[in-house]
């Protein structure tokens, strides 16, 4: 009987670590290939801090933090490019001479594009490795993609760049609008496609070889129609705001807007398995379902001020801070406000996260961690 006991305990025992193994598989393979609908998975979970950690002095419009490797990289328009360790908050500064607007990348090097129109790539010892001068500024950000960097100028333009040698791969440009807000999405990636919105209030679809597949309108009229936010994406559609215009879902196939909603908006959308979340031009929030654009809830948070950024953690908890500062954590399920801050100051740049923590930087430079 004692034997039989022993092998079947012997027998539950190796279920249960093959099952335990083989759970923790499945949790890497899906870490290592998100569905494009359900890659928030980040926990920054109210109640939340907020510290002011470092200012480095005034920066630029949509001016974003990036961290690599435990260190804050940031480009101000006082020419300095800022490292700042976040274990001891040290930091230096190198002196890059020319006002900087783009978001810094950071690798076994540092990439600071200039006001001027001059790319860097830069080793850790400030030391020049090479630099490439363009005919426009550099804005918006610095993107990374199977070792390459793309970049985009202010006369609507995205180029493919070499990481090794700075040479040019490709570059797709289209015309700029009369007007703008000086806006330029963040490019997204698939393995097939790459997907940008410019100043001219257009999203366009592009092959790896920086070929137009298709462009849709999303912008409305022609001034200050700027598609500067990042586009979300799905299976089967990819959703896009314009600065004066319409929030769509788009068919990535069909290149035709599966709906479309007068909902302008600054802020990069963000979106759930059952919600797609829009900052409007009206000091609100709403939350869309992602298949017909009905709305699911609705709630305003200012009557004087924009939403500029919004960052939704695990699908349950909506960050939205407004221009003036004013931070609101928001149930994402039902648009219950949790907390509310007053950081003061002038805000429009992105929520950077990193390590269960939100950073967000005003426009005098003073850093803000959100934990």
């Amino acid at each position: 009987m004692l034997k039989k006991i022993s092998a079947f305990l012997l027998l539950l025992t190796i279920f249960s670590v093959y099952s335990c193994s083989g759970t923790k598989h499945i949790k890497l393979t899906v870490e290592e290939k998100p569905s494009p609908i359900a890659k928030q998975t980040s926990i920054v979970s109210p109640p939340v801090k907020v510290e002011k950690i470092y200012s480095i002095g005034p920066v630029s419009y949509r001016a974003k933090i990036f961290i690599y490797d435990d260190m804050i990289y940031i480009g101000s328009t006082n020419k300095n490019l800022y490292m700042i360790n976040l274990k001891n908050l040290d930091a230096k500064k190198f002196d890059i001479k020319e006002p900087i607007e783009a978001e810094v990348y950071a690798d076994n090097y540092i990439y600071v594009g200039t006001k001027k129109g001059q790319l860097f790539k830069i080793d850790y010892k400030d030391n020049i490795v090479w630099k490439k001068q363009f005919e426009f500024p550099i804005v918006g950000s610095i993107v990374e993609n199977d070792g390459y960097l793309y970049i985009t100028t202010t006369n609507n333009t995205l180029y493919k760049i070499d990481k090794l040698d700075g040479k040019t791969v490709w570059k797709f440009h289209r015309n700029t609008a009369p007007m703008s807000v000086k806006g330029f999405s963040i490019p997204v990636f698939t393995n097939d496609a790459i997907y940008i919105g410019f100043d001219n209030g257009m999203l366009y679809k592009l092959t790896k070889d920086g070929d137009e597949i298709w462009q849709v309108k999303v912008g409305k009229g022609e001034l200050f129609v700027d598609v500067d936010s990042k586009a979300k994406l799905t299976n089967s559609n990819v959703y896009a705001t314009s600065t004066t215009g319409y929030t769509q879902a788009i068919s990535i196939d069909k290149a035709m807007p599966v709906w479309s909603k007068e909902i302008s908006s600054f802020a990069n959308p963000q979106i759930s398995p059952f919600a797609l979340f829009v900052a409007n031009e009206k000091g609100g929030v709403e939350a869309l379902d992602p298949q017909s654009g009905s709305t699911i809830w609705s709630k305003t948070l200012s009557y004087n001020y924009d939403v500029y950024s919004m960052y939704l953690s695990g699908n349950d908890y909506l960050f939205c801070l407004l221009s003036n500062g004013r931070l609101v954590v928001l149930n994402a399920l039902n648009g219950k406000i949790m907390q509310i801050f007053n950081l003061g100051g002038t805000f429009d740049s992105k929520f950077t996260y990193y390590k269960n923590a939100l950073y967000i930087i005003s426009r005098n430079g003073s850093i803000y961690k959100i934990y």
